[in-house]
């Protein structure tokens, strides 16, 4: 199955955590909030998806709405957010 990580350096966990609660992952897939235990400004949101929910993951991810919330983490953060897409590899 496809992940999407997404990477957030922050400046301050607790004042993320609110914009992240009010604007949450997409509703396809399954979704995990990870934080470091050395760093607790370091997040991970870690999803979970189908190969047919990639596309509507990226639109969601896409959506004026989300680049809005995108534009107010990074000025939270002290680097930019990263988007990781994985994909599974059986060795």
């Amino acid at each position: 199955m496809p992940l999407c990580v997404v990477v957030h350096h922050l400046k301050d966990f607790n004042e993320w955590i609110t914009l992240f609660k009010a604007n949450p992952p997409p509703p396809v897939g399954r979704w995990r909030l990870t934080r470091g235990i050395d760093d607790r400004n370091r997040v991970h949101v870690v999803g979970e998806v189908s190969a047919a929910e990639v596309k509507d993951v990226k639109d969601f991810l896409n959506s004026p709405r989300m680049q809005d919330v995108f534009r107010r983490v990074n000025a939270m953060s002290t680097v930019p957010i990263e988007f990781v897409w994985l994909d599974e590899v059986k060795p």
